[in-house]
């Protein structure tokens, strides 16, 4: 057992739920562990959409897109959750969204494939390259979890508490839910952030990226101050 691998986030969970070492509930699987980890799969599919919608950065993959049409469509391996952003070539310009009647963008996004505008075929000497988050597939003893980072793993918990405590309206989930609330928001009045404020301040002058040219040295700005720039040289 590892750290937040699936055996010990399945221990949490039964220790969450306080349920015996010897469970009488009925399950609608062959065991009461099997139930569990569906719980946890779910509870994985729900953080992994929250975090590919709110902090995407600590998830992403980088991956060439494949073509099995010569060119007409290219596919990703697995269905993006949140944003995802398409470049020519690892390092090349982004191309951009569009719907399919305008002719100006790139790209028409199409679930688990993007096209082109027009159904144009178009051929890429390195690429099409995606950046994007995965959805997550399952998770039980064979199979670990991929929630990054390894930390937001602590939500899994509680959320598998929440759809165990929901199946057939049972349980109250409520306890479980504020467990979960103060994992994920923390308590500002403590100065407690929680993973989506740790995540969101993780790097230095993160929003920065919102900025046009934040990083550019342009020459307008060292009028005020007297310093020369050459470009090429600062």
């Amino acid at each position: 057992m590892a750290f937040y691998d699936s055996a010990d986030l399945l221990l949490r969970l039964k220790r969450l739920l306080a349920r015996p070492s010897a469970d009488e509930a009925p399950p609608p699987d062959a065991t009461m562990d099997i139930t569990l980890y569906a719980c946890l799969e779910e509870a994985q599919l729900h953080w992994t959409r929250e975090l590919a919608t709110h902090v995407p950065e600590s998830m992403y993959t980088i991956e060439k897109l494949t073509t099995a049409d010569g060119g007409v469509t290219y596919d990703f391996t697995a269905e993006p959750l949140g944003e995802y952003e398409i470049r020519r070539t690892p390092t090349g310009a982004l191309l951009i969204p569009c719907p399919e009647w305008e002719q100006g963008g790139d790209f028409v996004p199409a679930g688990q494939k993007i096209r082109f505008p027009g159904s144009v075929t178009k051929s890429f000497a390195n690429g099409p390259w995606a950046r994007y988050v995965k959805m997550p597939t399952l998770l039980n003893a064979a199979n670990a979890p991929t929630l990054l980072p390894v930390h937001a793993r602590q939500l899994l918990p509680p959320r598998g508490a929440i759809f165990f405590c929901t199946r057939g309206g049972l349980r109250d989930p409520q306890p479980f839910r504020d467990i979960e609330d103060e994992i994920w928001y923390g308590d500002p009045d403590k100065g407690e952030v929680g993973v989506l404020g740790a995540l969101k301040t993780q790097a230095f002058l993160k929003g920065s990226e919102a900025i046009a040219g934040a990083n550019a040295a342009d020459w307008w700005r060292f009028i005020d101050t007297g310093e020369g720039y050459v470009k090429g040289t600062g």
